[in-house]
């Protein structure tokens, strides 16, 4: 993809996500997007979670990705599906006959006719119809923007309907595309910091010409930017592994950002009136998709000093 391509592209997405539309898929085919994506693969997926991470803007977009890259259910059963995703401490798991699953859907759940569901414990992917469980419970909370809603359920597996696809590869996918989101949110609260230290005085001269903030703003831009070269690689290697280490430093960096941004905005950064707050709030939701950064930096150093070998760079 060509810089004007591209530039064309992002502002179209831009455009679409700060319309906010009720149903983020029927704009972005409006747009064509599924052509884009069968032009341009991995590029596409990585502007539109970067725009949507820019916009601060929550939507069912990821559920797509990670049918797409599991080899997909047909076409129908897919647009009336909503995958289940782990979150923070809730998982899924099979056992004694039993498919057992807490997590949180991204879509409205009165319009899907079943859920996708894949448990930790084993490969096998679930469907489930939505008329079989109990209704999703809205969560409101920390991040009520972000329209999550819990679903939980235990039911016998002969009530699921099992479907053998590579999920290992489909969760990579998302890390991928959730590394692009938080990146994306990262780089809008660095904007709104590095505006207000530019405008805002103290002592008669913007608080920017002081080092400290200047240095802090720098570190985060140079974490972002090293999140983002991860994520080119994760791509290209197209590896779980690259993906999970892209995600984890991803989620670091945008925590690392997070905290400069608020120390330097200071209080009014943490009201609900002012942009930061809200680009803060999400990211905590978006680290909190397939295992944040803490949990996964542990797994990642647990498998290096379990199996004692660095994986081999792409290209080495």
């Amino acid at each position: 993809m060509d810089a004007d391509t591209r530039a064309m592209l992002a502002g179209s997405v831009r455009a679409l996500l700060q319309s906010q539309p009720a149903d983020l898929a029927a704009g972005l085919a409006e747009l064509g997007w599924d052509e884009v994506v069968a032009d341009y693969g991995a590029t596409a997926i990585e502007l539109l979670f970067t725009e949507q991470g820019k916009a601060g803007v929550a939507s069912a977009a990821l559920d797509g990705v990670l049918i797409a890259a599991s080899g997909g259910l047909n076409p129908s059963a897919a647009r009336q599906s909503l995958v289940v995703h782990p979150f923070g401490s809730l998982a899924s798991s099979v056992g004694s006959g039993r498919l057992c699953v807490d997590g949180v859907v991204l879509g409205e759940p009165t319009v899907a006719g079943s859920y996708v569901v894949a448990a930790d414990n084993c490969a096998a992917v679930y469907a489930v119809p939505t008329t079989s469980v109990a209704p999703a419970e809205p969560i409101a909370g920390f991040d009520p923007s972000s329209s999550l809603s819990r679903v939980r359920f235990d039911i016998a597996i002969d009530d699921a309907r099992e479907h053998e696809r590579g999920w290992e590869f489909a969760i990579a996918a998302a890390r991928r595309a959730l590394a692009c989101e938080l990146i994306g949110n990262g780089r809008a609260m660095l904007d709104i910091a590095v505006e207000h230290v530019g405008q805002r005085h103290q002592f008669g001269r913007p608080i920017g010409a002081n080092q400290t903030p200047r240095h802090r703003l720098a570190d985060a831009y140079v974490q972002l930017s090293a999140a983002r070269e991860l994520v080119q690689i994760a791509y290209v290697s197209d590896r779980p592994w690259d993906a999970t280490v892209a995600k984890t430093y991803a989620g670091y960096a945008v925590d690392t950002t997070s905290r400069a941004c608020l120390q330097v905005c200071g209080a009014m950064g943490l009201t609900s009136e002012h942009p930061l707050g809200g680009y803060v709030k999400r990211f905590r939701t978006l680290d909190a998709l397939y295992g944040s950064w803490q949990q996964t930096m542990r797994a990642v150093g647990e498998q290096l000093l379990l199996a004692r070998v660095i994986p081999r760079g792409v290209g080495v």
